[in-house]
C-alpha cells in the first residue's frame, strides 16, 4: 500500500502535498494538521495580538 502522498489542511480545507505541511514527530502521519500557508497566517495574528497586549 502506497505513502498518502496528500493531506487536507484542517483550517483552508485544501488538499495539498505534504511537502506544503510541516514536519511534525507527535502527529500520526508526522506533519502538522494545518498547511504552512495558514500557520504562517496563525502565526502573524498571534504574533499582532501579543504585540497589542504589551
Amino acid at each position: 500500500m502506497p505513502a498518502k502522498l496528500t493531506k487536507t489542511c484542517q483550517r483552508c480545507k485544501t488538499t495539498k502535498a505534504l511537502d506544503e505541511f510541516f514536519h511534525n514527530s507527535t502527529k500520526p502521519d508526522f506533519h502538522n494538521g494545518i498547511c504552512k500557508i495558514c500557520q504562517k497566517t496563525v502565526n502573524q495574528q498571534r504574533h499582532t495580538q501579543q504585540s497589542s497586549d504589551q
